[in-house]
């Protein structure tokens, strides 16, 4: 008679990430960590640990409002469900992360539509420090400004703002064109002031990274 196999730490540890993505799945997009906790009745050391691992490893990933939590591409390639524009643009974004020390942003600009902006992609480790104000108050950030001066038909090559939001730091935000030349999202990095107050090393950093981005928003296939 063989004695029935007792699991270690670490596979308990994966049988509870399975049920959580499982809870993802059933909940739907949004379910937050208090949600997960109270369902699984799992400490809540234990599943911010365990989110942490799965937003990091792209089986999960954060809702736009940073509140909770949504199914991330790697579910859909375990169920072999073709990578979306959505996804390449969100993957061009992450390039630019895995290389800055610093907030990376993109904003869709979606004039047509109310609002006319949409807060696609904010950072997790460095979020925006108020982003109803972002949305509500044009003046505050660079990406505000960015819409703004698309509004009265200028075009510059970079908007900033310094110590509004944040004491001590700032943003520098890049405009994504089209091809017929409109606004379509703009990409932003929040960083110390003195990165924003002297751009050029930061426009030498974002540029490249901003004409990838450019690629995945006006490439559908």
């Amino acid at each position: 008679m063989t004695r029935a196999l007792r699991p270690d730490a670490g596979s308990r540890s994966a049988l509870a990430a399975l049920a959580i993505i499982e809870e993802v799945a059933a909940a739907g997009p949004g379910i937050t960590a208090l949600d997960i906790t109270y369902r699984l009745r799992m400490s809540r050391s234990a599943a911010y640990r365990l989110l942490a691992v799965l937003v990091d490893s792209e089986y999960l990933v954060r809702t736009p409002d940073l509140g909770g939590f949504a199914l991330g591409r790697r579910i859909d390639r375990l169920v072999g469900i073709p990578s979306t524009p959505a996804d390449r643009l969100r993957e061009a974004v992450d390039a630019v992360r895995a290389e800055a020390r610093f907030g990376i942003h993109l904003v869709l600009h979606r004039p047509t539509r109310l609002p006319a902006l949409e807060l696609f992609d904010i950072d997790p480790d460095f979020p925006l420090s108020d982003p109803a104000r972002v949305m509500a108050e044009p003046d505050c950030s660079a990406i505000g400004r960015m819409i703004a001066a698309n509004a009265r038909g200028e075009r510059p090559a970079f908007s900033t703002q310094h110590g509004i939001l944040l004491p001590g730091h700032g943003c520098l935000a890049l405009p994504i064109r089209g091809a017929d030349d409109s606004l379509i999202a703009v990409l932003a990095a929040s960083a110390p002031a003195h990165r924003v107050t002297d751009p050029d090393a930061l426009m030498a950093f974002l540029t490249p990274h901003a004409r990838a981005v450019t690629i995945a928003c006006t490439t559908d296939g």
